[in-house]
Formats: C-alpha cells, structure tokens, sequence
C-alpha cells in the first residue's frame, strides 16, 4: 500500500535532479534549451563537454600553452566557454566547474599526465575561476559556487590502466588537490573547492586522500562520486559509505555530490558493449537504458536519493553526441528517460515534500503539495516489480472538494502520454494506478 500524507510537510527537494553538460552541442546545431528548461535542471557539471572533441571548459583549452604567462589574460582563450556556460545560465541551470581535462579512450592519451608545475596549474584554475566570477580578463560575475579539483584520478589505479585518466601516482593529485584547494580557499574562500570525482570509492586511494585532506588541514567542501548501476541498492550502499568514510575522518560537513550516474552495468562495458564485438551488445544497452528501463530506474533513482546522503546529483549525459547521452536520441528528441527528469520537476515544482509510504518491493514514491494543499502532484516508480494496480491512499484533502484529477505514464507503450483526465470530488477520487513493470506515473489532483 501507498500513503501520502499531504499534512505533514517534509520540506523542500534537494537538487538531486541535475545534469552533465550543457544544452548546445554538436557543432551548436542540437539546442536542447528549451527541454533543460522544462526538466528544471538545477544543476550541470562540466565534464567531457561536447566529447569526444571538447573545445571548451578544459585547461588545455583555455590556457594552451602551459609555458605562458598565466597572469597576462591575453594567454587565455575563454571565448567558447563563456559562450558555452551562457547557453547553462540561460537554460536555468547552475554551474558546477571540473577542473581538469575530459577523458580519453585512445592508447594515445594527451592530457592525463600531471601539470609539470602544480603551483602553476593552481593558479591558472583561479585565473579562470575570477574570469567567471570576478570579472577577470574581461569577464563575468556568474557566481559558480562549485570548483572540482580534475576527474577521476583514481580510474586507472583501481581499475583499467589504459583508462586512465590520470598517469601519476596517487600522491601527486593529492598535492595537485593541495596546491589548488589552499589557493582557492585563500584567494576566495567564498567558493566550495572539492574532488574527486571517484570513479570508484572502495580502494584505498579514497581513505589515504581523505587522511592527506586532514593531515594538511586542507579545505574539502564537497567529496564527488560516480556510480554506473542498474541497481538501486548499489546507490544506497555507495552512498551511505561515502558518507560513512567521511565522517569517520571527521569530515562531518562536507557535501557529497553524485556528479555522475545513468542506469548502466559498469562491469559489462569494456568486456562487453565496448569490446571489438559489442556492436550489438551497445545498441541493446542504450536502446534500454534511454527506453522504459532507464526510465523507470531514473525516476526511482532521484526519489530515492531525496531521503539518502546525497546533497546534490547530476545524471551523465545530457548531450544526444555523447554515447552515454541516453536522454536524448542523437536528434535530440527526449527519449522515455528524460520524462523521468520531467515528471520528477513537475512534482518539485508543486511545492512543498510531504510524507510518503510505500511497503511495496522496488516501487519508489515522492509527492508535494501546494501551501494551501489546493494542488498534489505524486511520482510513483515501478522499477522492477510486477505489472498490476497499485493502490494508494491520500490523507488530507480536502471534503466535499472538487479536484482536477490527471495521470500521465511512461511504460513499454507511452512516452509520457495522459491516460486519464476528469473531475472527482475528495470523496470519489481514484484509489489506484495500472503499472507495468519498468514504468512510472504522474498523478496530479488540481483543486477546482
């Protein structure tokens, strides 16, 4: 059984709901503005901008040439990334900025190695953070709150050395974390200044970084990580050990950011999907994950993180180039995927969270109302169980009103199609939804 109970206001929605990357790619000739902006994105980590040939948000290029001066601004090239993080502010989106390099998958690998010089690269990172922020070289006042010290250093330690997208050993991108995160915190300290973007957090990289953090007393505002699953569970375990480690080294007030997931096997992608004969393996994998499968997970995914120690989210990717872009066909059209980001906005968007129960196996619920409770919206996910109706049970509407009563469903035959539309009164309301496994439903009650 389902309970909502509209009187008991939970509070607001954590920014769970975010994306990588911004609307326009392909050489500007995809602009998905206008859908960033339906799904209320509040969020978007830069990382592999317009991969797998990025020309913006990257050191390398901005500053290409790493012997030049780095305080003469004439040495920094910014046009197509103001132009590029514009197009994020316009869509309503805030900025979380990686600073590093996008990842490369060829043997030949051009900018996984350690700057020669990490004071150097330090300050190189706070030229273009004041160009955002303070004006800098004929700049901007955009107020990115979030700096993330590269990506991924830890990939090709814990897993595949060709991988990698750092070639160092651990202890230089602790001090390149050192160099940079002093700097920032000095220089200005309004900032939240973080890393690492863990591909992985069970090694010992992630416990011998957060001792460095604290032997050298250095800032950490926020710890990120990355996880690629099609399990649920596998999200509340990797959260709560983050946190857990966190905590433990006494770092009680530093934010977790999951800045990467999609509902994808990470274990079967280099010796299946990517493999030499994964053609097929690749289109069944994304064709399910961009279809009713990821979507049903997404939307599940995001209710679940509300109530997990996650304090933001961002989903990998929001660019149909990207291979991992599964919210977009390669046209970009919305695929069943991105109306989980939808519908998940549409109850955000309501008002305040109020109190749910759901003693249903893999069914996920989240709902909100209005402040006068004039208007309820309630997503109910249905990742994994069985087809069927699912009965739900609201409390505290008010008697004898009339209410504008809608659904709207993605499953294996809709999009996120209305299948249902009419007046009812408190008294009369629907007690139940019809959904197939891997679906979820939109149900909105509009008082008349």
């Amino acid at each position: 059984m389902i309970k909502i109970d509209v009187t008991s206001k939970i509070g607001g929605f954590k920014p769970v709901n975010g994306i990588d990357n911004g609307p326009v790619c392909f050489g500007s000739l995809i602009d998905s503005s206008k859908y960033y902006r339906q799904a209320g994105f509040p969020y978007c980590r830069l990382h592999d901008t317009n991969y797998p040939h990025p020309r913006e948000v990257d050191i390398p290029t901005i500053f290409k040439d790493f012997s030049a001066d780095e305080n003469e601004p004439k040495n920094y090239d910014f046009r197509a990334t103001d132009i590029y993080l514009k197009q994020i502010l316009d869509a309503g989106a805030k900025i979380i900025y990686r600073l590093g390099v996008s990842i490369e998958h060829p043997k030949l690998k051009y900018y996984v190695n350690p700057p020669v010089d990490f004071d150097k690269w330090a300050r190189v990172c706070l030229n273009i953070a004041r160009h955002y922020n303070e004006g800098w070289a004929n700049g901007f006042h955009m107020g990115i709150e979030y700096w993330e010290v590269w990506n991924e250093p830890n990939l090709g330690y814990e897993k595949r050395e060709e991988d990698t997208m750092w070639s160092g050993t651990p202890q230089q991108y602790y001090d390149l974390y050192a160099a940079t995160s002093r700097l920032f915190k000095k220089e200005m300290p309004y900032v939240n200044i973080g890393g690492y973007a863990s591909a992985y957090s069970q090694s010992d990289f992630f416990p011998a970084f957060l001792q460095y953090v604290k032997a050298n007393s250095l800032p950490l505002n926020f710890f990120s990580w990355h996880i690629y699953t099609k399990s649920i569970d596998d999200i509340v375990s990797r959260a709560h050990f983050v946190r857990e480690n966190l905590d433990k080294f006494g770092f009680t007030d530093t934010m977790t950011i999951l800045d990467e997931w999609n509902c994808i096997e990470w274990g079967n992608l280099w010796g299946g999907i990517f493999s030499p004969d994964g053609a097929k393996a690749r289109y069944e994998s994304f064709t399910e994950t961009s279809g009713e499968v990821g979507a049903s997970f997404a939307a599940s995914a995001l209710i679940e993180m509300l109530d997990l120690p996650i304090d933001i989210a961002t989903f990998y990717d929001g660019s149909p180039t990207n291979i991992f872009g599964t919210i977009f066909d390669r046209y970009g059209v919305p695929t069943k995927q991105y109306y989980a980001f939808d519908a998940f906005n549409k109850v955000k968007q309501t008002g305040e969270r109020v109190q749910t129960e759901c003693d249903v196996g893999d069914v996920y619920v989240a709902a909100a109302a209005s402040h006068n409770n004039e208007k309820i919206c309630i997503l109910i996910a249905n990742n994994n169980n069985q087809n069927g109706f699912y009965q739900y049970d609201i409390e505290g509407l008010q008697e004898n009103a009339e209410y504008l009563y809608e659904v709207y469903l993605t499953d294996k035959y809709r999009v996120f199609d209305k299948v249902d539309e009419k007046i009812c009164t408190s008294s009369d309301i629907p007690k139940s939804v019809y959904l197939y496994q891997h679906s979820f439903a939109l149900v909105c009650f509009t008082k008349k």
